[in-house]
């Protein structure tokens, strides 16, 4: 069975279900409140962005540019509110992208199933990703998770396109594309460079040489920019400390039961006094101080390694745990759980029933893969996970679609020929 082609038009339903998951994210920020957005959610992204608009570039509050984060939601933060507290711009913007990815899940679902699978799918995907409450809480939430998620989710639709067709178009789209998303969140990186790789096996030599091309081109600033103030074209200077983070003897602490974060304050606040005078001596040096915490992480793996496996295994396990990492209240733990368990058990038996598919759908079975990986090398949490949901989603509303398909067939095969009745 090979990828179908989208269709030229999607079923109105499916604009319907858009419009109602926008409602329903306004909705659920304005009943969280609107002072709370301002507090809750990674702030650091908002003083980025207010730094962004003041004119000083990508810098801490005391004027120092910094490399720490990939910059382009802070960017869209500054675009929003040119560092102004203005919480429309932020919540309508974030609710479209919420709606936008609701149409993407339809397409993807187009893409995978054929008829009549295919427009029964489609629907279920789009009406599964507006309700799904982790997205519906969330989208709007000072964070990049929402945006993450539907670039990376047009990235993959414009790849499998390009596959599809041999066209350069889409391919130089995904370029540009994955680009944004590494921009965005990095640990994206690796998938983003497999893209290419993966059009290639595929034989799409153009396109994946194009892809490629412009991926390196939108990145290219953002590295530019890195290796003049540390040194080094990277694309953060947080990588050794996440290194760190997920892999010191603090980290299981309180993990996974609560943030990884407290984890974190532990671990740091554990560091001994000759520690704190190798960290005092880079006299805030970025890049000597991530490589110092990678160093440390480094040599706690090669000394811990009859446990390390199990470790990985933990961290894996804890991110795509039914119930959230961390813990929330009764109501977010119950709904998490009675919404990601089916997803969850249906999307992967959507995927082992399209196993003789494998090579159509080895572009995503790539991003699972990725993920694994980096959740295994470094930690992950449920915010962490969720931009891989949609995935399941549109897998388990084909094996629904197929069942709803199945029984309709029967049904009519089982119904009175018309002439029959006539006579």
């Amino acid at each position: 069975m090979r990828i179908r082609p989208p269709q030229l038009h999607l079923p109105p339903a499916i604009y319907w279900l858009a419009a109602i998951a926008f409602l329903l994210r306004v909705i659920a920020r304005l009943w969280q409140g609107i002072d709370l957005f301002w507090v809750n959610g990674y702030t650091f992204f908002f003083r980025l962005a207010q730094s962004i608009a003041a004119g000083k570039g990508i810098a801490l509050a005391d004027g120092v540019p910094t490399a720490f984060r990939v910059p382009l939601y802070p960017i869209f933060l500054a675009a929003l509110t040119f560092g102004h507290q203005w919480f429309w711009p932020v919540v309508i913007a974030q609710s479209l992208i919420g709606a936008a990815t609701v149409v993407c899940a339809a397409l993807l679902a187009q893409q995978l199933f054929p008829q009549p699978v295919c427009r029964i799918a489609s629907i279920l995907a789009a009406a599964v990703t507006a309700i799904y409450p982790y997205y519906v809480v969330h989208d709007t939430a000072m964070q990049e998770t929402s945006l993450f998620t539907l670039l990376t989710l047009v990235a993959v639709l414009l790849a499998l396109r390009a596959a599809r067709t041999g066209a350069n178009l889409p391919a130089i789209q995904c370029g540009v594309v994955l680009g944004l998303d590494v921009l965005t969140r990095s640990p994206i990186l690796p998938f983003a460079v497999l893209v290419p790789c993966w059009l290639l096996m595929r034989l799409r030599v153009v396109p994946a040489l194009l892809c490629a091309l412009l991926f390196g081109v939108t990145l290219s600033p953002w590295l530019l920019r890195n290796d003049k103030l540390t040194g080094r074209p990277a694309l953060t200077t947080e990588a050794g400390f996440e290194l760190w983070n997920g892999n010191n003897p603090k980290l299981f602490l309180t993990y996974p039961l609560q943030s990884v974060d407290v984890s974190i304050a532990a671990a740091v606040a554990a560091l001994t006094p000759s520690e704190r005078q190798q960290l005092a001596r880079f006299n805030g040096n970025e890049r000597l101080i991530d490589h110092w915490y990678r160093q440390q992480a480094v040599h706690y793996i090669r000394r811990r390694r009859r446990i390390i496996l199990d470790h990985d295994w933990r961290k894996i396990e804890a991110t795509f745990d039914w119930l959230p990492t961390p813990r929330r209240s009764t109501a977010q733990t119950i709904a998490h759980a009675v919404s990601f368990a089916p997803v969850m058990v249906l999307g992967l038996w959507g995927i082992w029933i399209r196993r003789r598919q494998w090579r159509d759908d080895s572009l995503i079975y790539l991003l699972f893969l990725q993920f694994l990986a980096v959740t295994a090398i470094f930690f992950g949490q449920t915010n962490h996970r969720v931009f891989l949901d949609v995935y399941l989603i549109v897998y388990a509303s084909g094996v629904v679609a197929a069942e709803v398909a199945r029984l309709r067939a029967r049904r009519l095969a089982g119904s009175p020929h018309p002439a029959r009745l006539a006579a």
